[in-house]
């Protein structure tokens, strides 16, 4: 009786020890799971602290005012009224932009004050300030941030429906814009489309 007294014990000791185990086992996935859940919203909020504010302003098609890309004021089209306006989009992963924007730079030089020339970052959340500056039209050219940069850019994509880059549009010197192209161009055909759609004389 007391063998049997005694082997009884030793299963209810076994049982408690395995009971305090699958206790100890539970606590720790509990505290692993709230260490999880802790990271991942200390994380979020990390990412929503570090984002950058949306920037305000106006981007229809005859009327955008952008904040700039290397400053903090204001970039607008109708700082440019008067003349011929060649706005030139570009990203810094767009490598069609790596050949045309020095082109577009070159031929700005050539024109001189006869054609404004203006770049606007868009489609992007990479260096486009960057970019900008080993092209050469950082200083040379106004320079504009899109608003909502990257996907769903408020002027490139949502007004003129760029799905990639370049894109350049034409304006008149009234501020209409007259030519979307959504493509690469040569010199040339800058110099084909300003004069067949503003009246620009070479």
């Amino acid at each position: 009786m007391a063998r049997q007294s005694n082997a009884q014990q030793r299963r209810a000791k076994r049982e408690e020890q395995e009971r305090l185990r699958a206790a100890a086992e539970r606590k720790r996935k509990i505290r692993n799971g709230l260490i999880g859940v802790g990271i991942v919203i200390f994380v979020a909020l990390f990412a929503v602290a570090i984002w950058p504010a949306p920037d305000e302003g106006n981007t229809t098609a005859e009327a955008w005012d952008l904040p700039q890309l290397d400053g903090d004021g204001r970039i607008a089209l109708a700082d440019f009224s008067g003349k011929p306006t060649v706005a030139a989009f570009f990203a810094s992963w767009c490598t069609v932009c790596e050949h045309e924007i020095p082109e577009y730079l070159a031929l700005s030089e050539d024109l001189g004050d006869t054609v404004n020339f203006v770049g606007i970052n868009t489609l992007d959340n990479g260096a486009g300030i960057g970019d900008a500056e080993k092209w050469g039209i950082a200083g040379k050219w106004p320079l504009a941030r899109d608003i909502g940069n990257g996907n769903g850019s408020a002027l490139g994509q949502n007004t003129f429906g760029a799905s990639g880059m370049p894109m350049t549009v034409i304006y008149d010197e009234r501020g209409t814009a007259v030519q979307i192209v959504r493509r690469g161009l040569s010199r040339e055909q800058v110099i084909d489309l300003l004069t067949q759609f503003t009246g620009y004389e070479a």
